[in-house]
C-alpha cells in the first residue's frame, strides 16, 4: 500500500466526517466513490463502515435525547433481514460490478435527496419502516451507503430537524455494527482495511469538529446543495471509469 493512498484516505475521510457533521448523513455517499477510484472498491467498502460507525457514536452522544424510540423497531428489523442480503452481493459479484453499483447507488441517491420527495408523508406503519430498514441494511453490507432509504422514509415525518438527526443516527450505529461483524465474519477486514482506518481516525475526528463549526457558520440548505453537486459528480465519475475498465 502506497504512501499516496493512505494520505488520499485521510483527506477524503475529514471530507466524508465534515459533510456527516452537518448534514446528518453522507458519509459513505462521500467517501466510497473516492476511495473507490484510487483503491480497490471492495476494501474501500469496510474502511467506510469502521469509520463511518466512529463518526456516528461520536454526532449519536451530541443528540440522543432527540431520537423517536418508536421509529427504531421496525427499522432495526428491516435491517436484520437486509444485511445478509448485502453481503451475499457483496461476496459474489466482481470489483468493477461493486464500483459501477456504487456509482449508480450515489448517483440514484443524491439525486432523490437534492429533490427531497414528499412520499406519502401523512402515512406510517410499521411495514414501511421495515421496508427502509430491510433497503437501508442490505445497502449497508454492500456498499456501506445505506443511508438513503431511511432518509427517505424520514423526509416529511420528522419536521424538527434535531429530531431527524438523531432518529437517522440511530439508525445507522447498529446497522454499522452489524456490518462490521459480517465483514469480519466474512474476512473483509484485513491488515490493509484496518491500517487505512487506524491512519484516517484523527482526519474523522477533525472533520467532525470541522463540522459542528460550519454548523453554526454557514447556510445549511445551500452547504447541502453544494455537497450532492459534488456527490452526483462524484457518482458519474465513478461509474465512467468502471465502464471504461
Amino acid at each position: 500500500m502506497s504512501v499516496e493512498i493512505v494520505v488520499f484516505a485521510m483527506v477524503v475521510a475529514f471530507a466524508a466526517a465534515t459533510v456527516q457533521s452537518v448534514t446528518g448523513f453522507g458519509f459513505s455517499l462521500t467517501l466510497v466513490p473516492l476511495l473507490a477510484v484510487a483503491w480497490e472498491p471492495k476494501a474501500a467498502v469496510p474502511v467506510s463502515l469502521l469509520l463511518g460507525l466512529a463518526t456516528n457514536v461520536a454526532l449519536l452522544t451530541q443528540v440522543r435525547g432527540q431520537v423517536t424510540v418508536r421509529r427504531l423497531p421496525g427499522l432495526y428489523l428491516g435491517l436484520l433481514i437486509g444485511i445478509p442480503l448485502g453481503v451475499l452481493f457483496l461476496e459474489r459479484v466482481d470489483a468493477d460490478t461493486l464500483q459501477m453499483t456504487v456509482g449508480v447507488v450515489v448517483f440514484a441517491a443524491t439525486v432523490l435527496l437534492y429533490l427531497q420527495p414528499s412520499i406519502d408523508a401523512g402515512h406510517d406503519s410499521f411495514g414501511l419502516r421495515l421496508g427502509a430498514g430491510m433497503m437501508g441494511g442490505a445497502l449497508t453490507s454492500a456498499t456501506s451507503m445505506g443511508g438513503p432509504p431511511v432518509v427517505l422514509y424520514l423526509l416529511g415525518r420528522e419536521t424538527e430537524i434535531d429530531r431527524y438527526r438523531a432518529t437517522l443516527l440511530a439508525y445507522f450505529l447498529p446497522s454499522g455494527v452489524l456490518a462490521v461483524a459480517a465483514f469480519v465474519i466474512v474476512g473483509r477486514v484485513d491488515a490493509d482495511v484496518l491500517i487505512i482506518s487506524g491512519a484516517a481516525l484523527p482526519a474523522v475526528v477533525a472533520g467532525i469538529l470541522t463540522g459542528g463549526w460550519l454548523r453554526t457558520h454557514l447556510d445549511a440548505e445551500r452547504f447541502r446543495r453544494a455537497v450532492v453537486g459534488v456527490l452526483i459528480a462524484t457518482s458519474i465519475s465513478v461509474t465512467v471509469l468502471a465502464i471504461v475498465g
